[in-house]
């Protein structure tokens, strides 16, 4: 993915992928050297639409000789018209591609490229008519396994999303423009546009009378926008001055708003679970078009959906151990409460990688055994040294960690005696760094 890096609160553009599903590489039949090429099957507008590129990604090892790929176009004959680079040399329906003169390294020390093919539909296409595109990767001494990709039209209205913005250097209390720009790529206008944004938690967009607001399951804000002019095909437009964004006491750590845009015919459902509201607002989110007309759209410009990142959002937050201390003697059992409490204001979010917002690692005091199954936990003994404490990783089940809110786990403590070191409960890989207090990221278990 290609990424534009901007200045904080900047309104900075970019672009975005390709499409479909990616159909397994095929390695090269055993040789001098394997090459190998893969293409994303490709959806295109009807004739009057801003044609797409596609990307035939070629990968070949260090001693390949001569690696190219043969292209087959014959099956896109009277559907789609393909265009190639100059360095191709095409004969009729046959075009063959040598590696890219762009190419870099690859991972096995040989070299990995892509060429751009140019669809167009071809006047008179109804909806949904398809064609296939095939190639053969090869090297000299090398026969390669014959693929395809299929071309599919679809003919009326469409967006592509246009942002793919990275920010640097944001910290809390910060005012940003949140670029928002799209081509029209059908072949017919945009009579109505749903635009929908994903905020993550700690970020505050500003209220819009054309907009409505909710809060998702992990303590997003999803904001559903209607725009009601007539998007005219190939044409760009963006939001002048962008969506103007609060970086709120919450947020910490990466950052990254998802936007969708797509004719509202066609948007489908809105957000399940959400709760969409209007908010007192001064003004609309406006559309104005820009520049010129689009007549090719770039092989990083697919898609109906963007994105607005920021890195490392600088701000505060103190996550803390809880710690317990029961009374007990040997053949007792005993209950202690242990865990983490967030201390805020920032909220530790994992959304955005998918992992847990926080962990924990609690080992028992010496002389007592753990007698249930902690909920949320799983038992980290030492197999293979049986004289090691007995330790257990918990997991906080959300992405994210509210301030103000504790995660405890109750565990049954068997006391054999005799008593010895206290037990621990520690902040176990600490997310999205160590937090403005780490004295308090660990606390005693003791029983006595």
């Amino acid at each position: 993915m290609r990424r534009l890096c901007v200045s904080a609160g900047a309104a900075a553009l970019a672009t975005l992928g390709v499409v479909t599903a990616l159909p397994a590489p095929a390695l090269a039949d055993p040789g001098p050297g394997w090459v190998r090429g893969w293409l994303y099957d490709t959806t295109v507008g009807g004739s009057t639409a801003p044609a797409r590129t596609a990307a035939l990604f070629v990968d070949g090892s260090p001693d390949a000789v001569h690696p190219r790929v043969d292209i087959d176009v014959s099956g896109l004959a009277g559907i789609v018209t393909a265009t190639f680079p100059a360095w191709c040399d095409r004969t009729g329906a046959s075009v063959v591609c040598p590696m890219p003169p762009d190419a870099t390294p690859n991972e096995f020390g040989g070299l990995t490229g892509t060429v751009p093919i140019v669809f167009r539909a071809v006047p008179g296409d109804a909806d949904g008519a398809a064609g296939t595109i095939g190639w053969t990767a090869l090297a000299d001494g090398v026969d390669g396994e014959a693929q395809q990709a299929t071309v599919t039209v679809h003919t009326g209205p469409d967006a592509v999303d246009l942002v793919d913005a990275y920010v640097d250097g944001v910290g809390t209390g910060d005012r940003l423009a949140m670029p928002v720009a799209l081509v029209s790529a059908g072949d017919r206008p945009v009579t109505g546009l749903r635009a929908t944004f994903r905020y993550p938690v700690g970020l505050e967009p500003t209220a819009y009378r054309n907009c409505r607001y909710g809060t998702g399951g992990q303590l997003d804000t999803i904001v559903v926008c209607q725009f009601g002019r007539e998007l005219k095909p190939g044409r760009r437009y963006e939001v002048p001055g962008g969506f103007r964004t609060t970086v709120g006491p919450a947020a910490i750590g990466d950052k990254r708003v998802v936007q969708t845009v797509a004719p509202e015919a066609t948007a489908g459902p809105l957000p399940e679970g959400v709760v969409l509201r209007h908010r007192p607002a001064e003004s609309a989110l406006e559309l104005r078009p820009v520049g010129g007309q689009v007549d090719v759209l770039g092989r990083d410009q697919q898609f109906g959906s963007g994105s607005y990142y920021l890195r490392a959002v600088r701000g505060a937050y103190d996550v803390v151990a809880v710690g317990a201390t029961v009374a007990g003697a040997p053949g007792d059992t005993v209950r202690v409460r242990v865990g983490l409490r967030n201390d805020g204001p920032g909220v530790p979010d994992g959304t955005i990688s998918g992992d847990s917002a926080s962990h924990l690692v609690f080992t028992p005091p010496a002389g007592t055994v753990v007698t249930n199954s902690p909920e949320h936990c799983s038992n980290g003994a030492d197999e293979e040294d049986p004289t090691a404490p007995a330790v257990w990783y918990c997991t906080l089940p959300n992405g994210v960690f509210p301030a103000g809110s504790s995660f405890l786990v109750d565990v049954d403590l068997r006391v054999d005696g005799p008593l010895g070191a206290p037990g621990t409960v520690a902040v176990r890989n600490a997310y999205p760094g160590p937090d403005d207090d780490p004295a308090n990221d660990t606390a005693p278990v003791t029983i006595g």
